[in-house]
């Protein structure tokens, strides 16, 4: 597993989520307080990357499959570096929209092509034992963000934040051009067997086969429900309507926590992935997490006042319990699902996968947020969640019911090709 490749991107993932994740809750706060932008520019100041990568990442998956991911990994750290930059320039709310557009097209390469990297790395029954690992750089780094970039804020101001995630991205986008070895198609050298690349297939092809339709469907509609949550978690944790804690500390604890006990169980559960039934995996999961959404607006709210550094901090210690059982049922799933998504990748297509699953995510995290705020504005803040954990187990029906008709793209059979990674330890 040590090998330059994915050593390189493990820390290019870790320095880049977090650098991403410290500045994206401030946005819209941005918008809105120091530019004086209206609602839908708070809400396209958080949602404008979603826009971008539901365009791009479908299409990057399959020059990706053609020319190789690390050319689509570097130029997308480098546009997201772009993007950060133009925040520290921006005097109106319109041109931080733009650059958050700009940031999704650079995320439309970062993420799946990465994805598809590591799944090419792994070594076929292996596949849950990548994914896991390299999930805690990607889950971890999002977890470690918040605390870091919220801190740099009232510190220092956000332009502080702004041009340390630019800073972070730009080193990021170096390290994996001087150290990311290239996955792009070689010519055979004499007496080796040339190297075995998939056709590029098309949408309408992809699309077809079940075990697509599972996995974008499956990455769609968790995503939905996770968006819904997250999107409406600080209103219910501060606002009278919800607990009324009026701390945003204790929502940026709720967030990371569940982040970071996800990251540290990853290791674990992607071994378990390689181990036992996948799919089992992955409905246990689902349902766990989506029975923790179910449960935060039904646990005790009882409030704890207490202290950190100095300040007030009031806590529903419930609450933050039913998000670490998300955690745990998310920690339980996620390398199982990435696994398979390995294994189908292998026969269409790893980057052409990825891409598309990454539009499914994206789809489904705005849509989330649209279809959480009518949710919300009809039966209430706390038919957000329910609505949240009832998606999980619609995931699960689907999931369940496509994977079934996918037993060819789940079988053994001619794996992609090495693409020229050779896992040579560091």
């Amino acid at each position: 597993m040590l090998s330059r490749g994915f050593v390189t991107l493990w820390f290019a993932m870790l320095v880049a989520m977090a650098g991403i994740s410290m500045v994206s809750p401030l946005l819209p706060l941005y918008v809105q307080d120091e530019l004086g932008g209206p609602a839908v520019a708070v809400a396209l100041s958080f949602s404008g990357l979603a826009i971008a990568q539901i365009i791009a990442a479908p299409l990057v998956g399959r020059l990706g499959d053609r020319f190789g991911a690390k050319r689509f990994i570097v130029m997308g750290f480098t546009i997201y570096a772009a993007g950060a930059i133009g925040y520290l320039f921006a005097t109106h709310w319109g041109m931080v929209v733009g650059f958050r557009i700009l940031s999704g097209i650079g995320a439309a390469g970062v993420f799946p092509m990465t994805l598809a990297y590591v799944g090419r790395l792994s070594p076929e029954g292996r596949e849950g034992r990548y994914m896991g690992w390299f999930s805690v750089a990607q889950i971890g780094g999002f977890g470690l963000g918040p605390l870091f970039g919220g801190g740099m804020r009232d510190a220092f101001g956000s332009d502080a934040a702004f041009g340390s995630m630019a800073l972070l991205l730009a080193a990021t986008a170096l390290s994996t051009f001087l150290f990311l070895p290239s996955d792009a198609p070689q010519a055979a050298k004499e007496g080796e067997e040339p190297e075995v690349r998939l056709p590029v297939q098309s949408f309408r092809a992809l699309l077809r086969r079940p075990a697509v339709q599972a996995s974008t469907l499956l990455v769609m509609l968790t995503a939905l429900g996770w968006g819904s949550a997250s999107t409406w978690l600080a209103v219910y944790v501060i606002s009278e309507e919800g607990l009324g804690t009026d701390s945003a500390l204790f929502v940026g604890i709720l967030l990371s926590s569940r982040s970071l006990l996800n990251a540290a169980l990853q290791p674990y559960t992607g071994q378990l992935a390689d181990r036992v039934s996948r799919m089992g995996l992955v409905v246990a999961g689902l349902a766990i997490g989506g029975v923790a959404q179910v449960a935060i607006p039904l646990v005790p709210h009882i409030l704890v006042d207490t202290s950190i550094f100095g300040s007030a901090l009031v806590m529903a210690p419930w609450v933050l319990a039913a998000m670490l059982v998300a955690g745990f049922g998310e920690a339980l799933a996620f390398p199982a699902q990435q696994a398979i998504f390995v294994q189908v990748g292998r026969r269409v297509g790893m980057s052409s996968l990825m891409g598309l699953n990454s539009m499914g995510s994206s789809l489904g995290f705005l849509s989330g947020s649209l279809v959480g705020a009518l949710v919300k504005t009809q039966f209430g803040i706390e038919s957000v969640f329910y609505m949240a954990g009832g998606l999980a187990l619609l995931g699960i029906g689907v999931f369940v019911v496509l994977m079934r008709r996918a037993r060819e793209d789940l079988a053994g059979g001619p794996a992609e090709g090495s693409l020229g990674l050779a896992e040579a330890a560091v």
